[in-house]
């Protein structure tokens, strides 16, 4: 599939995804589900259906093309914990952290994916992980290292969760609606290349068809030449000294472009 094609399945994909129509914006990514970007958006997708299971195998498919991609750990974790496999959310945390690489945020806005990824979320996340394991004392160490990390206003729940034990609290998550997204330049990008492509070939066609015609014209219409004497047979037409005359063949027809 060319890049034009591409973008522009992605682009009706997004359409039909803010249309909520799921099921058809999962069938147009899943033709061209070839990249990390997309298996996240197909992921966070099916985890806005409740789907987890399957979110899960699509954020471990992004990780698998993409092992830094802390963002799909970050998600896996989240449908991990809402399936109640907290040992397995408790690793996806782990490794979104330590993919952070000691960052406090990671903004994939420049990515086309509006989210920032928090330390203080993942620590948090990571922390209720641990107390539904029935480690509440690692869970709360966490918590107060999340608490440390507050970067937003959103944030301040982490006072309050700590304050509870972490009981009756959920997990930062993606806000439902978030998706990575192609650049309008990129997609603009694709619509100049795909046109001077054509241009181009039009162009070649055109420049080797001329050159095909004037040949043809030539071997056809040449100028006879003639004696420069006196003598009656003078004005009788020699066979022109062509490139056909000689043996040469004529083009048969265009090559291919």
């Amino acid at each position: 599939m060319s890049l034009k094609a591409e973008l522009e399945t992605w682009a009706s994909a997004l359409e039909a995804y803010d249309a909520e129509d799921f099921e058809r914006a999962l069938d147009l990514f899943s033709r061209i589900a070839d990249s990390s970007k997309i298996l996240t958006n197909m992921g966070l997708i099916y985890a806005t259906l409740g789907e987890h299971e399957a979110a899960v195998e699509q954020f471990n498919a992004a990780t698998q093309l993409d092992q830094y991609l802390a963002v799909a750990y970050f998600q896996c974790g989240v449908s991990n914990f809402l399936l109640g496999r907290h040992d397995l959310s408790l690793r996806d945390f782990d490794e979104a952290l330590l993919y952070l690489r000691g960052n406090q945020t990671i903004n994939y806005e420049q990515l086309g994916l509006k989210f920032k990824l928090f330390s203080a979320e993942v620590l948090f996340n990571r922390g209720l992980s641990n107390i539904y394991l029935g480690r509440a004392e690692d869970g709360l160490a966490d918590m107060q290292a999340a608490r440390a990390e507050k970067a937003t206003d959103e944030h301040n729940v982490i006072d309050d969760a700590i304050a509870d034990a972490g009981e009756g609290y959920t997990v930062f998550s993606i806000p439902v609606g978030v998706l990575y997204r192609p650049s309008e330049n990129k997609l603009k990008n694709a619509k100049t290349k795909d046109y001077m492509g054509k241009a181009v070939r039009t162009l070649k066609f055109f420049i080797h068809a001329t050159r095909l015609t004037h040949n043809r014209h030539s071997t056809s219409n040449s100028c006879p030449a003639y004696r420069n004497s006196s003598h009656p047979a003078a004005s009788k037409r020699r066979t022109p000294n062509s490139a056909a005359s000689r043996g040469a063949s004529a083009p048969s027809g265009l090559r291919p472009m």
